[in-house]
């Protein structure tokens, strides 16, 4: 298997989850958001609560920014054990083992929150959570809510035809490069951190995150546009290595699993009260925020991805589980 240069760097930085001298357990956990992301301050509650909990047994570092790699890299290290927790997109996570979890990251899945809960916290979040233990030899700690992923670009665009011949940047997985061809632009797959000086250099002409990544990254200087599509739900995995999990205690293995839990209701109040903050501090920046009040037809962009991009998403799907999800909505 090919490693990049940030997972070497991962490697090189420290196999050994456990500190001889003192005898406490140390856990690695990356990310590749900002430090004002809901994420990293969802990461800071979990090390909190561990840390209280475990009386100081086990330090969780938590590391930002991508400091020990990108979207894949974090995967890869954590399924091989050398990061032993991480954040990532769930389309990230398994999907040749585990189809079902990029239901997370469809497109126009989840009609909010309350719908997104229902599914994470009951049957079939438990089936994909014990489906991921065994097959990918992953722990699946949290799932939390980011914000709804938005359009930007140095135009306002209002219907699916606007985006012809426009370079949109493309999260590089599967689900994020199909949506982006429904929608209608041409996707261009590219690291987030390859994004900033995409946008400013014109190799790319658009992209598409939740407002508070477009805040802390600082696309509003690069973008003139934020339409608000809505297009995926935006969701985050917080996974553990299933070895580095299975060498804890079982107190302390309850302990993360509980810690879990909460950092993920934290994240997610935190990330509800960041969208509309986000929004009004990037229509403060200057960004021209375009809504359906604007003349963006959603339902247009809506019916496109539903025709062009689900049936490529979810070819290998368990039989039933769009409907069994659909089922739980408001």
């Amino acid at each position: 298997m090919r490693i990049s240069a940030s997972l070497a760097g991962a490697l090189i930085v420290g196999l050994a989850v456990t500190t001889q001298a003192d005898a406490q357990t140390v856990l690695r956990f990356g990310h590749q958001n900002g430090p004002d992301h809901s994420l990293h301050l969802s990461a800071l509650k979990f090390a909190e609560l561990v840390d209280e909990r475990t009386n100081g047994e086990v330090k969780v570092e938590v590391y930002p920014s991508a400091q020990l790699g990108g979207l894949n890299d974090l995967w890869a290290g954590v399924k091989i054990g050398t990061i032993d927790i991480a954040g990532s997109l769930p389309a990230t996570v398994a999907v040749d083992l585990v189809p079902s979890v990029s239901i997370f990251d469809a497109p126009y899945m989840f009609t909010g929150v309350d719908h997104f809960e229902k599914v994470w916290t009951g049957e079939i979040g438990q089936e994909i959570a014990a489906e991921l233990a065994e097959k990918a030899g992953v722990r699946l700690l949290s799932m939390e809510t980011f914000g709804s992923r938005q359009l930007t670009a140095n135009k306002p665009i209002l219907k699916p035809e606007d985006l012809a011949g426009m370079k949109i940047r493309a999260v590089t997985l599967p689900t994020f490069i199909a949506t982006i061809e429904a929608m209608g632009g041409t996707p261009t797959p590219m690291d987030f951190t390859e994004v900033y000086q995409g946008l400013m250099s014109g190799v790319i002409d658009g992209q598409e995150n939740p407002p508070a990544s477009i805040y802390t990254a600082r696309f509003n200087e690069v973008q003139s546009h934020l339409m608000m599509t809505s297009h995926i739900f935006g969701v985050v995995t917080v996974m553990m290595n299933e070895g580095a999990f299975s060498r804890l205690t079982p107190e302390q293995q309850a302990i993360l699993i509980e810690a879990g839990k909460e950092a993920g209701i934290y994240g997610n109040e935190v990330a509800g009260k960041q969208q509309e903050e986000m929004l009004a501090a990037l229509e403060a920046s200057g960004m021209t925020i375009v809504g359906p009040e604007d003349g963006l037809d959603v339902e247009a962009f809506r019916t496109r991805v539903r025709e062009k991009a689900l049936p490529k998403i979810s070819a290998n799907w368990p039989e039933g589980l769009m409907d069994r999800v659909q089922a739980l909505a408001d």
